[in-house]
């Protein structure tokens, strides 16, 4: 009897991993479909200038997933990503102009204005228990007015020095490469290997039984945002150097870029479930989906069109999950 009910127990229960792999294994088949697409239509696809390009152009979008994948996963979303990102580009095109000597100075305050914008998110969400689709949105629309105030046109420039954060290469590759790397492993590690991490899912599963076990739900909410708001502003310094310059709203199509590329990569809307591994394939398909649409000449306008049925169906496929009890928490 014994034997039956553990072979039952094992056969109903199926390891984690294995099912984190089911969630994201979509996303990577997209992945590859897209690139063999890219490959048919344009045969410089593989040219390792244009591998290069798709790694640098999804850098910002892979930095500030991180960010959106753990609000999703507490069953929250941060929607001001992009006016930080924003916020911070501008900040540092504007000042390194003037004050090329303090360039660093000048992206540690960049670091401090995304700190200080997570922090507040954080803290209205977990005290005021306000929506966080809501606070966000409202958030980010008046830091994107502050950021039109400050730079209403693309403008400013960054010292020669701070270009070389996106121009380094490790032979073919762009030290980007390691940034991604390693923000994603520390990250992956933190949120498998540590209380943290775990109380994250707890709270997204259920924030009234985390707290019951004895999780500060309101702390982790708040370093969750704060979290995602200093993830933002080292995607905006990132590029700032990659375009030299700042631009008012460079930012604007990121925080919807960063929720769709963390749904494909299996992170629910509901909250409690999802990997980080899964929304960098994401992010690395909306890179390279853009690529390939820019080299077929198709409109940025048909491209957001593109992008917002992607998402459409990411979310209805999430809720399909949901709603159908496929989960494994």
């Amino acid at each position: 009897m014994s034997n039956t009910t553990i072979t039952t127990e094992k056969q109903t229960k199926p390891p984690i991993s294995r099912n984190i792999f089911r969630r994201v294994r979509p996303v990577f088949y997209a992945l590859i479909l897209l690139c063999v697409i890219g490959i048919i239509t344009q045969p410089n696809f593989l040219t390792i200038r244009n591998l290069r390009n798709i790694i640098l152009s999804t850098t910002p979008w892979a930095i500030a997933t991180i960010g959106q994948s753990l609000a999703l996963l507490t069953a929250g979303i941060d929607l001001s990503i992009g006016p930080v990102i924003s916020l911070t580009n501008i900040v540092a095109a504007f000042l390194m102009k003037d004050y090329p000597e303090y360039a660093l100075g000048i992206s540690l305050l960049c670091i401090a204005l995304g700190l200080f914008v997570g922090l507040i998110n954080g803290l209205v969400i977990a005290y005021l228990k306000l929506n966080p689709f809501l606070f966000t949105l409202a958030s980010g629309t008046a830091i994107q007015g502050v950021t039109l105030g400050i730079m209403y046109q693309p403008g400013g420039m960054v010292t020669p020095e701070f270009l070389q954060i996106s121009r380094i290469s490790i032979g073919f590759l762009p030290l980007a490469t390691l940034y991604i790397l390693f923000l994603y492993v520390v990250g992956s590690f933190i949120l498998k290997r540590t209380s943290f991490g775990l109380s994250i899912y707890a709270v997204g599963g259920n924030q009234n039984s985390a707290r019951l076990s004895g999780i500060r739900v309101e702390r982790v909410l708040i370093a969750v945002y704060t979290i995602s708001g200093f993830l933002a502003s080292l995607a905006g310094l990132y590029i700032a150097s990659r375009i030299g310059s700042g631009d008012p709203i460079v930012g604007e199509p990121i925080s919807l870029d960063t929720i769709t590329a963390a749904v494909l990569g299996g992170t629910s809307l509901f909250g409690g479930i999802g990997d980080l591994w899964g929304g960098l394939a994401g992010a690395f398909f909306i890179g390279t989906l853009s690529t390939t649409l820019n080299l077929n000449n198709v409109s940025p306008f048909y491209q957001w069109i593109v992008k917002g049925f992607i998402l459409i169906a990411a979310m209805a496929i999430d809720l399909w999950r949901h709603t159908g009890n496929n989960e494994i928490v």
